[in-house]
């Protein structure tokens, strides 16, 4: 008996102690056939929240092409937000990888991890884009995933 006892107050301790961090996943879009133009000179790599037209219109360019597949993904920024990031101009081939979008008690966490390789015999200005619902008043916190 007294080792229940024991064990059932050992029990209540440790649950009372631990924190309740509950995450939930936030959908969001990659868009497509967009580039960096070559008027926005970033010296660093660029975590950036936009919210207007005119705002993403500055960085941005549409890369639309023929074809089913060849229009830019439609923005409403009435109802979205874009999530940016933007590697400086570079011949090295670089991916930029969208991990997660999670939502806590707090804060909107974009989650992401920059894969750098090999030499080319060009230069690019990588990016990735991702569209989410306009956010509610949480501050949106950008996270990069060393490897």
């Amino acid at each position: 008996m007294k080792n229940i006892i024991i064990i059932l107050i050992s029990t209540l301790l440790i649950s009372s102690c631990t924190v309740n961090n509950a995450q939930k996943d936030i959908p969001y879009q990659p868009a497509r056939k967009y580039f960096v133009k070559n008027t926005y000179d970033n010296k660093d790599f660029t975590e950036k929240i936009i919210s207007s037209q005119d705002e993403f219109e500055r960085f941005f360019g549409a890369a639309t092409t023929m074809g089913i597949d060849g229009k830019p993904t439609p923005i409403d920024f009435s109802k979205e937000n874009v999530l940016a990031l933007i590697y400086p101009k570079t011949n090295l081939e670089v991916k930029i990888i969208p991990v997660s979008l999670q939502e806590n008690e707090r804060n909107t966490v974009y989650s992401y991890k920059v894969v750098e390789g090999a030499p080319r015999g060009f230069m690019t200005i990588p990016n990735t884009i991702i569209i989410i619902q306009k956010p509610n008043s949480k501050k949106i916190i950008f996270h990069k995933i060393k490897e």
